[in-house]
Formats: structure tokens, C-alpha cells, sequence
């Protein structure tokens, strides 16, 4: 478990040697604790979760990113959220609870975060997580790096719409940030407006 220099954030990575990029899972020290598309972890990562507060949530930004949400939830008895576009590929089973564009997060994590949508990816919607206290956005499928400091989109042989999935990206413009953080890929907590604007010109 890594800290960030973004006060109670921390993540860990499982590397991806097929795609030489890391596969990352995070974790809020908030809200009881918040787990966002868990990757498998150690015995030593879940004591050292427990005697830091534990885990009351965990949520999943689409349905490729289950990954291990069920192994956790039953570790710390945490309820999992997921996108309700995805209902019909998730088993009822793997989520606790739905949300979607007009189904919020349970109110106590509204509080602190908004969700945003990206249509045309891989699955029905994907959510972007904007953790306001942070000044963080969290992409989990859409938005990844495979360089260090680089943003990139999907492969097309991924992307159902390419055009929707642009414009829902660069809806997100107007959000204020400074950490950009990626459930595949390296995350950027320094120059990340720039890197995001850097991408957005390449869609030009």
C-alpha cells in the first residue's frame, strides 16, 4: 500500500507484463474507507488496512474492473457500488448496490465525490470518480497511460463509439484538478492539467 502526496489516498499495482503497464487499485482513508477498483491484495495490505480503519466501501467504475471487489467486500464485510449500465453483464450477486446518471453514490460519499460518465467505451458507462477534497479525477478503463506522463484513450478496437467517448473526455474540462488518477497506467500527481490538455489536442 503506497501513499500519495494526496492526503489519506493511497494505492498498490499489480504489473501487467503482457501490456508493460501497471493495473492499479486505490484506497481513501475516508468515509470509513473506500476502496476503488481493488486489485488482489496481500494478507499484510488487508491487516494493514483493518488497523487503519478498514473498509466500508468499494466501488467499481465498470464492469472490467471488478477485479477483486467480491474477495474484499467479504474480508471487511464492505457493500460494492457499481455502474447500473453494467447490470447486465455483472451477476446480481457482485454488487450490493447500483448507481447511474440518475441513481447518486449512498449520500455520505456524494458528499465528496461526483460522478461523471463516459459513453462509448468498452462497457454501457463508465464512471469517472472526481473526488472534490482531493482535486483528483479517477478514470478506471477509458483514460489510461502506457508512458509515463502521457494520456491515451482506449485502442478503437475497444471503443464502441469513438466520437461519444471524445466528447464525454473532453466534457470533463471544466473540473479542477491537479492529480490525475488511472486504473491503468501511471497516475499523475504533477503536471496532470497539462498532460489531460495534451490529450485533448490529440483528439482534436
Amino acid at each position: 500500500m503506497k501513499p500519495t502526496r494526496k492526503d489519506g489516498l493511497f494505492l498498490w499495482n499489480v504489473y501487467q507484463p503482457d501490456r508493460r503497464i501497471d493495473f492499479n487499485g486505490f484506497y481513501w482513508a475516508r468515509h470509513g474507507g473506500v476502496l476503488v477498483d481493488p486489485m488482489p491484495l496481500s494478507d499484510t495490505a488487508i491487516a494493514w488496512l483493518r488497523e487503519h480503519g478498514g473498509v466500508r466501501w468499494i466501488v467499481v467504475t465498470n464492469a472490467d474492473h471488478v477485479r477483486a471487489a467480491p474477495e474484499l467486500r467479504a474480508a471487511f464485510g464492505a457493500r460494492v457500488l457499481a455502474p447500473e449500465t453494467d447490470r447486465a453483464v455483472l451477476e446480481a450477486s457482485q454488487a450490493d448496490a447500483w448507481f447511474g446518471e440518475t441513481t447518486p453514490l449512498p449520500a455520505e460519499l456524494a458528499m465528496t465525490t461526483e460522478v461523471r460518465w463516459l459513453h462509448g467505451g468498452k462497457t454501457g458507462a463508465e464512471a469517472v470518480l472526481y473526488f472534490r477534497p482531493l482535486r483528483a479525477i479517477l478514470f478506471g478503463d477509458a483514460v489510461r497511460s502506457h508512458e509515463i506522463g502521457r494520456l491515451r484513450l482506449l485502442p478503437d478496437a475497444k471503443v464502441a463509439d469513438r466520437a461519444r467517448l471524445i466528447a464525454d473526455v473532453r466534457s470533463l474540462a471544466d473540473l479542477e484538478f491537479d492529480a490525475i488518477l488511472l486504473g491503468d497506467g501511471d497516475c499523475l500527481f504533477t503536471g496532470a492539467r497539462r498532460a489531460f490538455d495534451e490529450l485533448l489536442a490529440t483528439l482534436a
